[in-house]
C-alpha cells in the first residue's frame, strides 16, 4: 500500500486524494460529453456538475457521519474539518449527487432519463480510479483469506481478500456492458433512462456480493449497512424501471410467452 503518493518538503500528497480528483475529472468530462450528445446545452450541464458535485461531497461526508458518530463526539468542528477526521460515503454522495441533479434537471428542463444515462455511462471508469485510490490509501480492507491471491494491508498481519481488485474487475465489466448498452440505446432509439437504470441494477448487484469480501464494521441483522443501502438502491432502481421506463410491458411479455409454452388444459 502507499497511502502517500507524494512528499515535499514535509507537504504530504495522499494516493486518496490524487486519484479522486482523477475520478471526479473523469466522471465530469464522460457527463459532460453525454449530454452534449443529447443536445443539453452547456450551461444546464455545467450546472448539474457543479451543484451536484456540492451534493456528493456534503452527502458523501453526512452519510459517514451518521454511521460512524462515535468518532466525532458531537464536535461540529471535527464534522466539518475533513483534513482532521477523514472519511467519506460512496452511497451517500451518489445519491446525494442524484437527488440533486434531478431537482436541478426539473427546473432546467433536462430530461430525468438523459441525466440518469449520463451518470450511470460516466461513473464506472470514474469508481474505478476512485477504487484505485481507495487500494493504494488501505482505507478498506478485505476479509481475512487464505487463497493463495490474498495481500497484506499496511498495519494488518494476516493475508486478506484484494477487496478493492474484486471491485475493479467487476466494474470493469459493467464498464463494458453500460458501453454496448450506450450503443445500442442510441442506434435503437431507446427510451431515455434505461442505461442509467441498467447500470444501477448492475452496479448495486456488485456492491451487495463484493460487500462479504469487505472488512466490515457496521452489520444489521447479519448484513452491512452497505448491503441494506445496496438493497436499497436496487429496489428503488427496480421499481422505476417497472413503472416508469416499460418494465411491466417487458415483464408482460415474457409472461406471455412463457405462458404459450405450456400445454392448454383439455376440457
Amino acid at each position: 500500500m502507499y497511502p502517500i503518493l507524494l512528499s515535499v518538503s514535509g507537504f504530504h500528497v495522499s494516493s486518496f486524494s490524487i486519484f479522486f480528483i482523477l475520478a471526479w475529472c473523469v466522471f465530469s468530462f464522460i457527463f459532460w460529453k453525454s449530454l452534449r450528445d443529447e443536445g443539453v446545452e452547456e450551461e444546464h450541464i455545467f450546472d448539474l456538475t457543479f451543484y451536484g458535485t456540492l451534493a456528493a461531497l456534503v452527502g458523501a461526508r453526512l452519510g459517514f457521519v451518521a454511521f460512524h458518530f462515535d468518532q466525532f463526539g458531537g464536535t461540529l468542528l471535527k464534522i466539518v474539518a475533513l483534513w482532521v477526521s477523514p472519511g467519506l460515503s460512496l452511497l451517500g454522495g451518489v445519491f446525494a449527487a442524484i437527488a440533486a441533479m434531478i431537482l436541478l434537471g426539473k427546473r432546467t428542463k433536462v430530461r430525468m432519463g438523459s441525466i440518469l444515462d449520463a451518470f450511470g455511462l460516466a461513473l464506472p471508469g470514474a469508481l474505478i480510479l476512485g477504487t484505485v485510490g481507495s487500494l493504494l490509501d488501505g482505507s478498506e480492507v478485505g476479509k481475512i483469506s487464505s487463497f493463495s491471491w490474498s495481500i497484506r494491508y499496511v498495519g494488518l498481519p494476516e493475508p486478506r481478500h484484494p477487496y478493492q481488485i474484486y471491485q475493479i474487475a467487476a466494474l470493469v465489466v459493467i464498464l463494458v456492458v453500460i458501453g454496448y448498452l450506450t450503443s445500442q440505446a442510441r442506434s435503437k432509439k431507446w427510451a431515455l433512462g434505461i442505461v442509467g437504470v441498467g447500470f444501477f441494477l448492475l452496479w448495486s448487484t456488485q456492491l451487495f456480493a463484493l460487500e462479504f469480501f469487505k472488512d466490515s464494521r457496521i452489520y444489521w441483522y447479519s448484513l452491512s449497512a452497505n448491503q441494506w443501502a445496496a438493497l436499497l438502491l436496487f429496489s428503488a432502481t427496480a421499481g422505476s424501471w417497472y413503472v416508469y421506463a416499460g418494465g411491466k410491458f417487458v415483464i408482460r411479455r415474457a409472461w406471455t410467452i412463457l405462458y404459450a409454452k405450456f400445454p392448454k388444459r383439455r376440457s
